[in-house]
């Protein structure tokens, strides 16, 4: 039995949806039913760390100390009290045990979403700390001692941890995460895909790296930060004669009519019931909600890195994301 403290870190956190997440994935790999065996995780702690350095994550990790306490949007109380973790554990288990199936307008229109499985030689404790990564942190770890499961090395996006108590392996799996989304909407990288990006941070920087080494074509609209020209995604900028199939804002701004799919990567609170909720999720040719990417690189970051050997087991992204919000929707 692994026993493991999850962990989102950055700055703004309150809003962040990865500790429902996290909990989500360990009780659909707990469940029951014919050919399926209860996962060997337990689960001890979910965190939201308010950090602007990368430091006070890490410290988190290895002294289970928070630089400070914040209250978690979900439940106007900071989750490490009793009565917030209370209420994520009870929405969680009713969420599994109402929605067993995907609803039909959330199942995949591609024939081959593209869920990478990480190398299983990555050395295991029986207790782990696993974080996930936001604004502003992901481009502040040096690379000198960490390990790393996949080529993002030298792109500066880190948004994925695992501490096993000797060493921080690590990953980027935004941008993977980007793809599996487009495949799950039916974009075939196999037609070299053309995606339209603003926005230069670490996100973005994990997006250009990740499509390209796909076979996707880029285009950049500018934005905040800069994507540098040099990166390794260089040969597969394009000019702005061709079409995209997906455009993607990683700076929440609003947008005109764009060609094929847009998603605005910065999830926004939702309201509405459960129903309403996976109506907003499904309607993705008006917008793809930043939620869809939330949870593919979240899938990402267990096929990949936390547990790579129980990746056939994870939920489906459009079960994920149905959960997802029945939680939003029912946490009381």
């Amino acid at each position: 039995m692994v026993a493991v403290r999850y962990g989102s870190a950055g700055d703004p956190i309150a809003q962040s949806l990865s500790p429902v997440l996290a909990r989500l994935v360990v009780s659909h790999l707990a469940g029951e039913g014919e050919g399926k065996q209860s996962a060997d995780i337990q689960m001890k702690r979910v965190m939201i760390i308010p950090a602007r350095k990368v430091e006070d994550a890490l410290a988190w990790a290895y002294v289970d100390a928070l630089p400070h306490s914040v209250n978690w949007s979900l439940t106007d109380l900071p989750l490490e009290k009793f009565a917030s973790y209370h209420r994520l554990e009870k929405a969680v288990a009713a969420a599994t045990d109402a929605v067993q199936d995907c609803p039909p307008s959330l199942l995949q229109k591609g024939d081959f979403p593209h869920l990478p499985v990480g190398p299983g030689r990555i050395p295991g404790s029986h207790e782990e700390v696993w974080l996930s990564l936001t604004s502003p942190l992901k481009h502040q770890l040096g690379a000198a001692s960490l390990r790393y499961v996949d080529e993002s090395k030298g792109i500066e996006s880190i948004n994925c941890l695992r501490w096993n108590n000797r060493e921080w392996w690590v990953a980027s799996t935004d941008g993977p995460g980007m793809v599996f989304v487009a495949e799950y909407l039916g974009i075939s990288m196999d037609d070299s895909p053309v995606l339209d990006m603003r926005g230069g941070g670490g996100a973005a920087r994990s997006t250009a790296w990740a499509w390209s080494c796909e076979g996707g074509k880029l285009r950049w609209l500018g934005g905040r930060r800069e994507l540098r020209e040099d990166g390794p995604w260089e040969a597969a900028i394009v000019g702005s004669k061709t079409p995209a199939q997906l455009t993607v804002d990683f700076e929440g701004n609003d947008h005109d009519e764009v060609e094929g799919f847009f998603m605005n990567a910065a999830y926004k609170p939702m309201i509405g019931d459960y129903l309403e909720r996976v109506e907003v999720l499904s309607d993705v040719d008006k917008e793809v909600d930043g939620r869809w990417l939330l949870a593919a690189q979240h899938l990402i970051s267990w096929s990949t890195l936390w547990r790579p050997d129980l990746a056939h087991q994870l939920p489906e992204l459009g079960l994920l994301l149905a959960r997802l919000a029945y939680v939003e929707a029912n946490i009381l």
